[in-house]
């Protein structure tokens, strides 16, 4: 009698611990689904972060370019020989800028999709663990009733 009475009472405090590690899991998943939330925001940000430097890098670049042909034509001179090199030379330079910012926007893009992406892996884990924690704790407790009958 005394054995089961023990054994009743090992049930009861592993019940407890199971319950109270799924609580904490539960939160747990749920702090990472708002992690994850706020890293597919700033995914969002960052994609339209990326086509406003885009567009800034556009007038940038027309506005050089307009400035340097009104430069050229205000000296008399025309769009040939080395004032068309400096053009050529200046919308080169913008598109590599260009294609720079909108490397770099991508590559940002993806890594806050991808911790995204761990962060909801995480929450399903976690409410996967508060599951089972839950489901062993309710078997210890019908352990323990037994144990006690």
């Amino acid at each position: 009698m005394a054995a089961n009475y023990a054994q009743g009472l090992s049930d009861l405090g592993g019940a407890a611990s199971d319950l109270f590690g799924a609580a904490g899991s539960r939160k747990a998943a749920g702090s990472y689904g708002e992690a994850a939330s706020i890293a597919e925001q700033n995914a969002i940000i960052a994609e339209n972060s990326t086509k406003i430097k885009e567009t800034q890098l556009n007038r940038q670049i027309y506005q050089t370019l307009g400035v340097q042909k009104s430069d050229v034509a205000g000296s008399g001179l025309s769009e040939s020989g080395s004032a068309l090199d400096l053009l050529s030379s200046s919308a080169e330079q913008g598109a590599l800028a260009k294609a720079l910012a909108t490397q770099q926007g991508a590559i940002t893009v993806n890594s806050y999709k991808e911790q995204a992406a761990q962060f909801n892996s995480m929450a399903d884990a976690a409410s996967g663990t508060s599951t089972a924690q839950t489901i062993g704790g309710v078997i210890q407790i019908a352990g323990a009733i037994a144990a006690f009958a």
